[in-house]
Parts: structure tokens; C-alpha cells; sequence
């Protein structure tokens, strides 16, 4: 098991949010991979010195540091993909403001065990931390969106992300089309910000921009999948992507 965290332009972040996180939780950094960009490599290079991790240099881009991600570690590893920004991942079960996960490494384990005697899988949390949309704290199997800020995957390397944005919705539709079981696991949520923290990709474009990439994103996904998804426009412009009903039992 490894733990990937994709970084750009974010070293301060890395260390006070998701490193300060995997420290609380006693996570060996032994396991713990930082992929950054060619032009924040040396930013970086202090913090892995300190802390003990993996530095790679990777890819300019979020789509090619994923699909670097898949490519470089073994076929049937067990990965989890953490973003730079995770605060905490919190247990909704344990109080209705969420409570700290004590054990972050075993809920990992036990995650990808879900998966015991599959030929593959992938899970993942509630995309924030707002109790309102939890509806129940249940395992949801089906075709869920599994958010990129935390998930767990075991490796199939001819599962390539081809989108520059929304690239998380791609992964879960490739998974569900080719068999591989999907869980959502209801219970917890992630405590982070999103598009509000500078670095990442807010540092490639701005906001209208960024707006613009998600947008033909989620065009050439409904153009590829528009049996299992379709779009919903926001107020602000931006399409969401949507899942169609599905069927758990595939998988078992």
C-alpha cells in the first residue's frame, strides 16, 4: 500500500495540512509518494529531507501526474490518492459534527479489504463535511463519484485518464464499465477546501478559466459516457457531472 499525494506550488500547504495530518496519524513515510511538478521540485526537495518521503518529479499538468501515478507503480498495487490539502478525514457515525478518524491507516486497510477475492476496486469518502447531505452512513455500492481528495484504487494500468479536469468522474465510470466494484464510504467526509486554496491548479489559470477547462471536460465525458452520466448546469456556469441509476449486484 502507498500513499501518492499529487502536489504543485503548494509546499507550505503539503506540510501544514496532509503531512501534518499523515503525522498525527503515525502514517511511516516510508509509504508516502509526492509527485510535483518539474518547476516546484527543488520548493520541495527541503520538506522531503525533513519529513522522509519519496519526492518524484513528475508532470506540468494534473491529467499526465495522475496517469504518471498509475503508470509508475506496479499492476494491482493497493494506491491511495491524497490531495495536498486534506485537513482531516473525519466519522460522522461518532458525533453529527464529525469526529477525527482515530485510526486513518486501518480504515485504509480495511477499505481495500472490501475488495478481498475482486480482481480490482475503488472507494472512497463524502466529498466534504456538511452532515446535510449525508442522507445515511451506510457502504454504497454502485456507480458513486469517488472524489480525488482522498480515494483508494488498486492499480490497473490500462485504466488511463484522458480528461484535464474532472478527472476523478472519468475514473469511476472506467472502473464501473470494466467490472471493477466502486464503494462510497458514507460514514466519513473530508475535511478540506476546494478551489479556494491558492497553489494547485488555481496557480495554471484563473477562476473564468478554470470554469472553461471543467466545462469541455464535462463535454467530451458526456459525449463518451452518456449511458451511465449526464450534465446539470449550475448557476454559475459550471456542468456537474450526474450518474445514472445503477446496478451493485454486478459486482458480487
Amino acid at each position: 500500500m502507498f500513499i501518492v499525494i499529487p502536489s504543485h506550488a503548494r509546499p507550505k500547504q503539503l506540510k501544514t495540512k496532509t503531512l501534518a495530518l499523515l503525522q498525527r496519524q503515525n502514517i511511516d513515510m516510508d509509504i508516502v509518494f509526492v509527485f510535483v511538478s518539474p518547476e516546484s521540485y527543488d520548493e520541495y526537495k527541503p520538506i522531503s529531507d525533513e519529513y522522509g518521503f519519496m519526492l518524484i518529479m513528475s508532470k506540468d499538468n494534473i491529467l499526465d501526474t495522475r496517469n504518471h501515478i498509475i503508470d509508475f507503480f506496479p499492476e494491482n498495487e493497493q494506491i491511495i490518492e491524497m490531495d495536498d490539502d486534506v485537513e482531516d478525514i473525519l466519522d460522522f457515525e461518532l458525533s453529527k459534527k464529525g469526529e477525527p478518524v482515530e485510526n486513518l491507516f486501518q480504515l485504509f486497510k480495511e477499505s481495500f479489504k472490501l475488495f478481498e477475492n475482486m480482481d480490482g476496486g475503488l472507494w472512497g469518502f463524502n466529498a466534504n463535511c456538511n452532515v446535510f447531505y449525508i442522507s445515511d452512513f451506510k457502504d454504497k455500492w454502485g456507480l458513486y463519484s469517488i472524489i480525488n481528495s482522498c480515494l483508494g484504487y488498486i492499480n490497473k494500468k490500462n485504466l488511463m485518464l484522458t480528461v484535464p479536469e474532472k478527472e476523478d468522474f472519468e475514473r469511476c465510470l472506467y472502473f464501473y464499465k470494466n467490472n471493477l466494484p466502486i464503494v462510497k464510504r458514507c460514514r466519513y467526509g473530508i475535511k478540506t477546501k476546494y478551489w479556494t486554496n491558492k497553489g494547485g491548479i488555481q496557480d495554471r489559470y484563473d477562476k473564468e478559466k478554470r470554469t472553461e477547462i471543467q466545462n469541455i471536460s464535462a463535454d467530451m465525458i458526456l459525449n463518451n459516457h452518456s449511458d451511465c452520466c449526464y450534465g446539470r448546469k449550475r448557476n454559475n456556469g459550471i456542468i456537474d457531472i450526474r450518474f445514472r441509476s445503477s446496478d451493485p449486484l454486478k459486482f458480487f
